[in-house]
């Protein structure tokens, strides 16, 4: 009897690897990845940013870099990288157009977004619908109403 309490006492009594802690720290890293949205639904109305409108989009790239597209059609969206924490994510796009092209009446606009992972860390956007010499008027007084930028700091 004695034996087996000595027995079991070693066994039990011996230190176990905690498995659940990891012997190196582990980098905190994520995937980033940038959307430029075209359709908002408003009061059960669905607007969708007209095809006459293109994008020159610039965002942060994996190396810390801007990279830079242009006549982007919108629903657009950039292969998402992996990145660390410390990053400085940033979206910017500016609608081009041509004014002879743009029709009366017109949906102008686009839903930027930063994401982590899946999940969207920073929105930023409107879509809206005008007649054409609103429109014009819009951007004539306020010529920033042509970009959409969204920034996060990871």
């Amino acid at each position: 009897m004695a034996t087996l309490l000595i027995g079991s006492m070693v066994f039990t009594g011996c230190k176990k690897d905690n498995q659940d802690t990891p012997t190196e720290p582990t980098e905190n890293s994520f995937k980033v990845s940038y959307k430029l949205g075209n359709q908002r639904e408003v009061m059960g109305i669905n607007y969708v940013t007209s095809n006459c409108f293109k994008f020159d989009v610039t965002y942060t790239g994996a190396d810390g870099k801007a990279v830079e597209l242009k006549g982007v059609s919108l629903p657009w969206a950039s292969e998402p990288f992996e990145a660390k924490a410390s990053f400085k994510a940033s979206l910017e796009a500016k609608a081009v157009y041509t004014e002879a092209e743009l029709p009366d009446s017109l949906v102008y606009g686009a839903l930027g977004a930063i994401l982590r992972d899946t999940s969207v860390v920073a929105k930023s956007g409107e879509i809206g619908d005008y007649n054409k010499a609103n429109f014009l008027q819009m951007i004539a007084d306020e010529p920033e109403q042509l970009y959409t930028k969204v920034n996060f700091d990871f």
